[in-house]
């Protein structure tokens, strides 16, 4: 980025001093170190407080915590700036301007020095007491509120607890401090009905909590956690629970994010115990392998593994598609006319939003792939299910149609009976035939050139007199990542689309598989830190995705589920 810096200062003598300077950078720095970009000579200004990036198209200020600037008279700590912002910053303030041709950004700084706060100006405030000046000494002060605070926070407490339940409730009722001081932060919502129960999980004070006070509501078997074949699962009874487990943290949650509880183990898999097919990970974006895809394959059903960008993978669905053709921006043809398409018109989130509810012919397919097959009724369809079935239902339209002494020309034509006609048992049985021949007409026109064979793969069978057709199931795989966890709701955010992850508009047939590579992303998503390459990510630890409870295992025990709803519709 190209910056245009204009500093404007009215010196002491009322005068106005300018100056002009160019900085080509990817960020611009601003505090009161020597070495920031803009120097503001403030005591109130951190060393490296603020920084100037572009995030995108739009230009990002982010201060260093804790500090905070002004902007258009709020407090900020970050904030997308825009032509016309004011930065307030000690005694200076500086403007976004429009940037003359040749610049990305363009800021005015200006700064009155009659007015700025030096370090060698005498006292920062015009009025500063202290203890001294009124007589007071600060040690005696000192030990008296330490003794207030160990008495008020400490010892009471401590003795009413000894006392019994009922002493601890009354402190607990009172206006003074009770052994809820001695809490870290808030309990995790999990754990809301324990709030006033701490002797649910911490038996005695001062004693860390042990695991068999998580087991008292928790399913009592460990390999909840991974199943019994886990290279893991042999630590299972030595490890404790808050290893990975913490409460009365800020933020509330239940999982330790430190990646090195994963990476402990992961970055050298095979040293404890893995197969080869287990690849090492110690981060995100440092190190960490492609996607796994879950596959269902015809014709058995059979789940395969596949990795991404390793092989040219394929989806075996039986299906035959083209989202390209689908998603054309001019439009396709349908009965209703011309219709441009989206993703949203097939694939429908679910009531939460984590995922996609399964997709159906019926609702998503048939109001331009219809099942109609007589012209002379429009509105009688052949039902989307067995080949037999279809051909039973075409066999019986036409028996009907020519039994019926229909006049149209082509029953006419087809050995139909005369309007009104008796017929005896030898003419009747020979106007079923006709009818059964018109059937296998139809038929292999549904089956072999338009409707059945637009999307399935279909084969011919039996003879000329008696055709059989057979169509290949087709079953889409439903959840491609099972591993991990992943929530479309939340990344529908911004000016993401459908397409900035799945290149569905480039595909052409159906075993595409679109789920997009790792560093798709990683444009977003960083390690445990949240950086790559001095750039912003989000911070991606490894619980983000991957949860770590056998999903076939209760997370607690059945009886106790129903004790602690039973609790908590009393209260």
């Amino acid at each position: 980025m190209r910056f245009l810096i204009r500093s404007l200062e009215t010196e002491k003598a009322g005068g106005l001093r300018t100056q002009e300077r160019a900085v080509e950078s990817d960020s611009l720095s601003i505090g009161r170190a020597t070495d920031q970009n803009i120097q503001i000579n403030d005591p109130r200004i951190d060393l490296q407080h603020a920084r100037l990036s572009r995030s995108g198209s739009e230009l990002q200020l982010t201060c260093t915590p804790p500090a905070q600037v002004e902007i258009n008279g709020r407090l900020q700590r970050s904030a997308v700036l825009r032509v016309g912002d004011e930065i307030s910053l000690g005694p200076s303030l500086i403007k976004v301007v429009e940037s003359p041709v040749g610049y990305d950004v363009t800021l005015t700084i200006e700064r009155d020095i009659r007015e700025s706060v030096a370090v060698d100006d005498g006292p920062l405030l015009k009025f500063s007491m202290s203890l001294a000046e009124v007589g007071w000494r600060k040690r005696p002060w000192a030990w008296a509120g330490i003794s207030v605070s160990l008495v008020l926070g400490l010892v009471l407490p401590w003795v009413m607890v000894g006392r019994g339940d009922a002493s601890i409730e009354w402190l607990r009722q009172s206006v003074l401090p009770s052994d809820m001081q001695w809490t870290s932060g808030a309990l995790h919502s999990a754990h809301g009905n324990l709030e006033v129960a701490c002797e649910a999980c911490h038996e005695q004070p001062f004693r860390r909590v042990r695991n068999e006070q998580c087991l008292d509501c928790h399913a009592t078997t460990l390999h909840q956690h991974v199943p019994a074949d886990h290279p893991a699962a042999a630590d299972m009874t030595s490890d404790r629970c808050t290893t990975c487990h913490v409460e009365h943290d800020e933020p509330s949650n239940l999982v330790q994010l430190d990646t090195r509880i994963c990476s402990d183990c992961h970055a050298e898999p095979q040293s404890h115990g893995a197969g080869p097919k287990v690849l090492p990970v110690t981060d995100f974006v440092s190190q960490h392998p492609d996607f796994q895809v879950s596959l269902l394959t015809a014709p058995d059903w059979k789940v395969t593994r596949a990795r991404l960008g390793e092989s040219e993978i394929v989806e075996k669905s039986n299906l035959e598609f083209t989202h390209a053709a689908h998603l054309n921006p001019k439009g396709i043809k349908a009965p209703q006319g011309e219709v441009v398409m989206e993703c949203a018109d097939c694939h429908t989130p679910t009531e939460s939003g984590t995922s996609f509810k399964p997709i159906e012919m019926e609702q998503h397919c048939g109001s331009c792939h219809t099942l109609g097959f007589d012209p002379a009724e429009p509105k009688r369809t052949v039902p989307h299910g067995e080949p037999a079935l279809v051909m039973q239902t075409l066999i019986d339209h036409y028996s009907r149609r020519f039994l019926g002494g229909y006049s149209d020309t082509v029953a006419a034509a087809s050995g139909a009976a005369p309007p009104g006609a008796s017929l005896s048992a030898s003419a009747r049985a020979r106007v079923l035939g006709s009818a059964k021949q018109r059937a296998n007409q139809v038929a292999a026109d549904i089956f072999e050139r338009r409707m059945c064979a637009d999307c399935h793969t279909v084969t011919r069978g039996g003879s000329a007199a008696e055709p059989l057709w057979s169509v290949a199931p087709v079953k889409l795989t439903q959840t491609f990542m099972p591993k991990a966890q992943f929530d479309h709701s939340a990344h529908a955010t911004g000016k993401a689309t459908c397409e900035t992850c799945h290149a569905a508009t480039d595909s052409k047939v159906a075993s595409d598989v679109l789920m997009p590579q790792i560093k798709v992303c990683r444009d977003c998503h960083g390690g445990e830190i949240g950086t790559e390459g001095g750039q912003a990510r989000i911070a991606s630890p490894c619980a983000s995705c991957h949860v770590y409870h056998d999903k076939q295992e209760p997370l607690w025990i059945p009886v106790m589920k129903k004790v602690i709803r039973e609790a908590v519709v009393s209260q």
